[in-house]
């Protein structure tokens, strides 16, 4: 078996030679080292912005001066389709002396009783609308005395002073007053009015021989003042005080005032109030005051008064009151 051992020693020969080619190859070439860099990830800077709060112009709702809702110019229909005045009337006791009626006619032969009444003016708007209307009225005295209460306007306190009277309506005697003026300030006496308009009443005296004329007595009595004053003069409503008690039981008592006006003159009507306190006293019957003093309507004892003098109709028993712009006293002296 030389030949088979002779192989192997070739290989094993041959392979020693190859491990010593390959251990002399390692000590003249270094291998390169590999140098494996590891990249840790690099940390993402995720950068939260500050949020600085940016003041937003928010709107503060500073409340406005609180307003009262007012009440709207529709009239509140009440139980009482025309309430009375809404003072309290507090008469001044006086002896009860009322007139007593004597046969009397206008120049129209109308007889002037305790139910007269003859409207002096009438004018209708553009929906045919009575919207000015004037009336002659006639009432009975009750006593003879000017008497007096308050009435609270614009902030102020206006004495008004007036007489007890009846009128009657469809057979039914009303008493009512009879406004002749009033002052500023509270329960001022007569004779403390002071000077000016206020302390006047336009008034003519007359006999029973003498002829009435309503239309012209509401024509002449309403001109310019310095053409009728001669034919009305102005008298001192303490004057009038001191003549009441001296005229005679038969007189008749005639008052021409306005009772619907044109709602384009409520403005000035609003301005004559405030300015001059008689025309206070002697408005206020016929117009409606909210709680802030401003005329929304006329009274409903106005448009009562205008359905009555129109078409005869009848007026809810009440306390109300008349006013007088021109006053006329006649008196039986037979």
């Amino acid at each position: 078996m030389p030949a088979q051992t002779a192989r192997k020693a070739i290989l094993l020969i041959t392979s020693l030679l190859t491990l010593l080619i390959l251990l002399g190859c390692g000590s003249h070439a270094s291998p390169t080292p590999t140098m494996t860099v590891t990249l840790s990830p690099s940390p993402t800077e995720t950068r939260t912005p500050t949020i600085t709060p940016t003041p937003t112009p928010t709107h503060t709702k500073t409340p406005a001066n609180t307003i009262t809702p007012r009440p709207s110019n529709t009239p509140t229909i009440t139980p009482t389709p025309y309430p009375s005045l809404t003072f309290t009337p507090t008469p001044t006791p006086v002896e009860a002396r009322p007139s007593v009626l004597f046969p009397y006619r206008d120049v129209n032969g109308k007889t002037v009783d305790w139910s007269y009444a003859h409207i002096t003016r009438i004018g209708f708007n553009r929906l045919n609308e009575i919207n000015d209307l004037w009336a002659f009225m006639a009432f009975q005295f009750l006593d003879r005395a000017i008497h007096q209460r308050n009435f609270d306007f614009l902030d102020q306190t206006i004495t008004v002073y007036y007489m007890n009277v009846t009128h009657e309506f469809n057979g039914v005697l009303y008493p009512m007053q009879l406004v002749l003026g009033g002052t500023p300030g509270e329960n001022i006496p007569i004779e403390d009015i002071p000077a000016g308009g206020t302390a006047y009443i336009q008034m003519q005296l007359r006999e029973s021989s003498q002829p009435f004329d309503p239309y012209i007595t509401h024509r002449d009595a309403n001109r310019d003042y310095d053409v009728r004053q001669s034919d009305y003069p102005l008298l001192f409503l303490k004057d009038l005080q001191v003549l009441l008690p001296d005229l005679p039981d038969e007189s008749i008592l005639l008052a021409d005032h306005p009772i619907l006006f044109p709602k384009d003159d409520w403005p000035q009507i609003k301005l004559d109030m405030s300015r001059a306190a008689y025309l206070a006293a002697r408005y206020q019957p016929f117009f409606e005051l909210d709680d802030f003093d401003r005329l929304v309507d006329q009274s409903p004892f106005a448009y009562a008064l205008r359905d009555h003098l129109m078409y005869n109709r009848d007026i809810p028993e009440n306390y109300y009151a008349f006013s007088s712009n021109t006053l006329i006293i006649i008196t039986n002296e037979e």
